[in-house]
């Protein structure tokens, strides 16, 4: 009998024991978090037997064994290791521009003339002019070097880092200043009468300087792109290698502004004998500026090259990028001018204009008719290739988060306008190619 009860108590207690033992199994099944709840059973299954042994009560001799089995413990699993999924980068640096040799100005002088006969003057053989020039070719600085910057943003579509979406925006600007005001361009055409073979009498000389001060040229290279990333067998092995494919926007605006100040003088000989005043001068002068803008826009494909050594890293990305390039070319300019009233001389039966001794007549006109600022808008669309990349050398400060760099870039356009090249065109955009490089220092994070 009393071995019966003994076996009855001990019996109630492992149904106890069980029941509050599968009271906090359950309770662990509510935990959302899977770290938090794989502990919660850890801790149930330990509370079965603290010791980590066989839980027993006193044997009674005779009695059947009453050991109780320990649950074995659920051992917690290890959390999931998840690498930073997006990416930003910003870098910094001087660029440089291919060369290009703006010519604002390529004055050609006046064909010489005559002799012209003069109606009113038939005795005379006629008018002969004869023209010089000093200084034809107005040339200015190009913008050889500048200063830039470009961010980039990524984010992997999935946890293991195969296929990610990013983008990128860069601006560049170069700029020179120059001063023509030592070199102007003058032209002088003198007119004289041929009376006789022999003779030649000078009526007067017209004289045309034209000067160009203040002058600037800015060159401003900016665009983006977007691109879908994709990992890729490995090439030698290296690290890492992705291939991408997406879109293309790069624009070069250049922009050459001056002061363009020009003075027409008209000189009599005082051996003519006419009654003063007979000389004068119109003045032209005023801000203008000649533009134009290359913007392109198409398909791009490229890859993306890495390879590391510890926390030390190179990295290559090249793209290619084909499509049209859309070419306007804008003039502009507000210049006050001021014009004296002539009169109408005539002298042996040849009509001079002469000065009328009024108050010069002023206004406000449009820009000059002078080398580049003489011509008209226009545009134009052609095909273009625009390769771009860099070569990265980086060091990550703190492992897969923060990173410094040191790049070399590259972008080249096949086919723009430029200003050095119209004054040869002035109906058309004659074509050239412009290629910038540069070195920055950036630094990238990953989060």
């Amino acid at each position: 009998m009393k071995k019966t009860g003994i076996f009855l108590a001990v019996l109630a207690g492992v149904v106890a024991f069980t029941s509050s033992a599968n009271a906090s199994f359950s309770a662990c099944q509510s935990i959302a978090d899977p770290i938090k709840r794989l502990a919660c059973y850890d801790k149930a299954a330990n509370a079965t037997a603290p010791s980590g042994k066989t839980a027993a009560v006193n044997s009674v001799e005779g009695a059947a064994s009453n050991a109780i089995p320990v649950k074995t413990p659920a051992k917690a699993l290890s959390p999931v290791n998840s690498a930073p999924r997006y990416w930003i980068e910003a870098e910094g640096g001087i660029y440089g521009f291919s060369k290009n040799l703006p010519v604002l100005a390529a004055t050609a002088p006046p064909g010489s003339t005559g002799p012209t006969l003069v109606p009113t003057s038939p005795g005379f053989i006629g008018l002969v002019t004869i023209s010089t020039i000093i200084n034809p070719l107005t040339t200015g600085e190009p913008a050889d070097f500048g200063g830039g910057g470009s961010y980039r943003m990524g984010y992997w579509l999935d946890p293991e880092r195969t296929m990610a979406v990013e983008g990128s925006v860069f601006f560049v600007q170069g700029k020179s200043k120059f001063d023509l005001s030592g070199a102007p361009t003058t032209v002088k055409t003198s007119t004289s009468i041929n009376t006789t073979p022999d003779v030649f009498v000078g009526l007067f000389d017209d004289t045309t300087t034209t000067t160009v001060t203040n002058a600037a040229i800015s060159d401003q290279l900016y665009g983006a792109d977007a691109n879908f990333r994709m990992k890729a067998p490995r090439f030698s092995n290296l690290s890492t290698f992705d291939v991408m494919v997406g879109a293309r926007y790069a624009a070069l605006d250049e922009k050459l502004t001056a002061s363009v100040n020009s003075l027409f003088s008209r000189t009599f000989p005082p051996a003519l004998g006419l009654p003063p005043p007979v000389d004068f001068s119109n003045s032209l002068s005023g801000s203008d500026s000649f533009r134009i803008r290359n913007d392109f826009i198409g398909p791009q494909i490229g890859f993306n090259a890495e390879q590391r050594w510890g926390r030390y890293w190179v990295a290559s990305e090249n793209k290619v990028a084909v499509g049209a390039i859309i070419e306007g070319l804008s003039v502009s300019g507000v210049n006050v001018f001021s014009t004296t009233p002539t009169k109408t001389l005539v002298l042996a039966g040849i009509p001079l204009a002469v000065n009328a001794g009024g108050t010069p007549v002023s206004g406000v006109g449009a820009a000059p008719s002078f080398g580049l600022f003489a011509q008209g808008d226009r545009s134009k669309t052609a095909f273009a290739v625009v390769p771009s990349g860099n070569i990265k050398v980086g060091y990550d400060v703190i492992d897969d988060m923060l990173s410094l760099t040191l790049a070399y870039n590259y972008l080249y356009m096949s086919n723009v306008g430029r200003v050095g090249d119209q004054i040869t065109s002035p109906f058309d955009i004659r074509q050239s190619s412009f290629f910038a490089q540069g070195i920055t220092f950036g630094v990238k994070a990953k989060f």
